[in-house]
C-alpha cells in the first residue's frame, strides 16, 4: 500500500482530476482525499498547508497500516511534503501537475468570473484574480524545478482533460504496484 500526494500550483487540474480518480480506481483498496476537504480558513497561509499536509500524510500512514492506498490531490510545495513525509516517518510517490503560463491563467481566470467570486478569492487568499495568477505561474516554475531535483513524476496537463490527465496517474499507479 502506498501514499500519493498529487500536487501543483492552482490552475493544473488537482481538484478537477479527484472524480475521475474515484470512478477509475474502484479498488475498495484506495482512498482519495481533497486536500481542502477539511475547509479553507480565511487567510489560508503557510503554517496552516504545512498542518494539513501533516494531517493528510498522517492519515495516509494510518490507512497504510489498514492496507488502505491513499492519494491526496492539493496544493502543498514539493519540498514540505518531502520534509514532513521524513519527519512523519512515511514514504510517498508524488506526482506534480503541471501546465504552461497561458494554461494556468486562463484556468485560474475562468473561476473567477463575478464579482462576488473576485471578493471570496481575495477573502480566502488576499489577492485580486490576476495577481493569484501571476503568482501560480511563477510558483509552477520552482514546483517543476524541486520535483525534478527530488525525482518527482511529473505531468503537464496543458492540453489534457482531466479525465486523460486522471488516466496518466491511474497508469503511473499501477506501475508502481
Amino acid at each position: 500500500m502506498q501514499i500519493y500526494f498529487i500536487t501543483g500550483v492552482n490552475g493544473v487540474g488537482k481538484s478537477s482530476v479527484i472524480s475521475h480518480l474515484r470512478s477509475g480506481l474502484t479498488d475498495k483498496n484506495f482512498v482519495i482525499y481533497d486536500f481542502d476537504e477539511r475547509g479553507v480558513p480565511d487567510g489560508a497561509d503557510g503554517d496552516w498547508r504545512r498542518s494539513e499536509t501533516r494531517h493528510w500524510l498522517e492519515m495516509g500512514r494510518e490507512n497504510k497500516e489498514k492496507n488502505i492506498s491513499t492519494i491526496i490531490c492539493g496544493f502543498s510545495k514539493p519540498e514540505e511534503i518531502q520534509a514532513i513525509a521524513e519527519d512523519v516517518q512515511v514514504p510517498v510517490m508524488v506526482v506534480l501537475l503541471d501546465a504552461d503560463a497561458e494554461t494556468i491563467t486562463q484556468r485560474i481566470m475562468g473561476r473567477y468570473p463575478s464579482p462576488e467570486s473576485r471578493v471570496e478569492l481575495e477573502r480566502m487568499v488576499g489577492k485580486t484574480p490576476e495577481k493569484f495568477a501571476s503568482d501560480n505561474v511563477w510558483a509552477s516554475s520552482k514546483f517543476r524545478e524541486t520535483a525534478a531535483k527530488l525525482g518527482y513524476k511529473i505531468l503537464d496537463t496543458t492540453k489534457l482533460s482531466p479525465e486523460r490527465a486522471a488516466k496518466d496517474i491511474i497508469s503511473f499507479i499501477v506501475s508502481i504496484g
